[in-house]
């Protein structure tokens, strides 16, 4: 058969537990995506017979082809809630209106760990679910590139500086989610790539402690976040400029910061598939692309965090500023960006010391290979470095400069030009739902009319002498059907008749297995 019972039991699965999830939402406002994560564990749990992490793996070696199908079921469910989690496109509409609202400390632990709680999940998915699955491993990679570029593109284009930290975590994801896909196309020799995965994954949370800490002390000084009204402000504040030039070159990538390392480490995975793919005489083209599409995003990053550096810290003061208080940071404060901040350099400037042995360490669990000690300061690595850092001063000076930035008699203003293309809240979710809304109230008013048709048919040939009006005991629940306007009959009735028939649809499929 083509669909069996437990196929249909699956599907019941995952529309019973998106509508309990989406309840909940209503009353406890939690994410609807939930209900997706929630759905696909379920079926991990019912179609493998566990969710321990080797015993997934075994299970999953063990699998009879025909339930392929079911597992990539299961885990596009589990994708789609850890990729909202993570902000992975096009799951990210959250992410650059969550940030902008939240305290600055709300922001640093929403960046640093729950987005990694979400890159956690897709990581276990790819390394113990389908580590050889070159279409699930393909998926995954053109969703990161997708995520890197995008988030990078929208953090370029903001004039909010948590907006664009947020889109710029957005872009980092997108890189850790590179580095996942190269996992699974290096297979056996997938050091480099499992490395560089694990190690921006905490270099991006102590970067975002820092700049996110450091935008909440601008915040309290000008209680403001637009460029244009913080312009200048921390022109005589050298400890903080030094603070987060610190995490600004990080996540740019230049070399002798924490970023630089894992960024490396990322683009060389790339590269070493590349030649893979050489020495067995296939085509490379679409990994070249995605070289350069890394490279570009990389340079992306060194131009907006430049355009962020600059207005805070180098332009001219904007007109009717506040003048800042001579304590404008806490001592928590001053020592929580102290402390990242030298993390950060130190591991930089010594990862063959701290880095190395830390990736060695989380590789064990990703089941890498031992792979092999990185000259990360030759020139075939430093090279990528240089070449996305000139990327990233080419945009700055040409985009940034020359049609994000005007000339004032105040001095130079940031425009707002804002992508609303790319907002796919109200490009394409909104109207997805309102369509979905309007079609699925035009079937149940279709199918209501039918039924009050056939009812009023039935009436009048079985009960000739009857006054024209059939009103069951509870109306409420079945429908009122007789000579009332159909404008009265709603589509709350006939939901509701559906909701039975497909609760007991759930009940008999349950009773047939079990």
């Amino acid at each position: 058969m083509f669909m069996d019972y437990h196929f249909l039991f699956e599907i019941a699965v995952i529309l019973l537990s998106t509508k309990v999830l989406g309840i909940l939402t209503k009353r406890f406002a939690l994410p609807q995506v939930v209900g997706a994560l929630l759905a696909g564990l379920l079926l991990l749990q019912q179609l493998l017979g566990t969710l321990e992490f080797s015993a997934m793996a075994e299970a999953v070696s063990a699998l009879p082809a025909e339930k392929r199908g079911s597992l990539y079921v299961a885990g596009g469910c589990a994708l789609v809630g850890f990729g909202a989690k993570a902000g992975m496109f096009p799951l990210n509409i959250w992410l650059p209106k969550a940030h902008p609202v939240a305290p600055a400390p709300a922001s640093a632990l929403l960046s640093g760990i729950l987005t990694k709680s979400g890159v956690f999940g897709v990581l276990i998915l790819c390394r113990y679910l389908f580590w050889t699955e070159l279409p699930w491993n393909t998926v995954v990679l053109a969703l990161g590139v997708v995520t890197m570029v995008l988030g990078a593109v929208l953090a370029l284009f903001s004039v909010d500086l948590k907006r664009t930290l947020a889109c710029s975590s957005m872009s980092q994801i997108g890189f850790i989610l590179v580095g996942t896909a190269m996992q699974g196309f290096l297979n056996g020799e997938n050091a480099l790539a499992a490395w560089g995965t694990v190690l921006h994954m905490l270099n991006h949370s102590l970067i975002k402690l820092v700049l996110f800490v450091a935008a909440g002390v601008v915040y309290l000084g000008t209680h403001s976040l637009n460029l244009n009204d913080i312009r200048g402000w921390g022109r005589n504040k050298p400890v903080l400029k030094v603070l987060f030039f610190v995490g600004a070159a990080s996540i740019a990538g230049v070399p002798g910061f924490s970023g630089y390392v894992s960024k490396t480490l990322l683009h060389e995975s790339i590269v070493e598939y590349i030649h893979v793919l050489e020495h067995a005489g296939a085509a490379a083209g679409w990994f070249t692309t995605v070289e350069w599409l890394f490279l570009l995003s990389g340079g992306l990053t060194a131009a907006y965090m430049t355009k962020l550096f600059v207005a805070i810290f180098v332009s001219s003061r904007a007109v009717g500023q506040r003048p800042a208080l001579k304590d404008y940071m806490s001592p928590g404060t001053h020592a929580a960006l102290s402390v990242g901040a030298a993390l950060l350099l130190v591991l930089g400037l010594t990862p063959g010391l701290t880095m190395e042995p830390l990736a060695q360490w989380a590789g064990r669990f990703l089941r890498a290979d031992p792979g092999h000690s990185v000259h990360y300061f030759a020139w075939v690595n430093l090279k990528g470095a240089c070449i996305s850092l000139a990327i990233g001063a080419a945009v700055y000076l040409l985009v940034v400069r020359g049609l994000l930035m005007r000339r004032e008699a105040d001095g130079m203003v940031y425009l707002d030009r804002w992508p609303a293309r790319l907002d796919l809240e109200n490009l394409v979710y909104r109207p997805l739902l309102s369509a979905l809304t309007f079609v699925g109230a035009l079937c149940a008013r279709v199918a209501a009319s039918v039924g009050d048709w056939l009812v009023l048919l039935g009436e009048r040939i079985l009960f000739t002498k009857a006054p024209g009006i059939f009103v069951p005991k509870r109306a409420e629940n079945f429908g009122t059907y007789g000579r009332k306007p159909l404008r009265f009959l709603t589509e709350e009735t006939f939901s509701f008749d559906l909701m039975l028939a497909g609760g007991g649809l759930i009940f008999l499929l349950l009773y047939m297995l079990l």
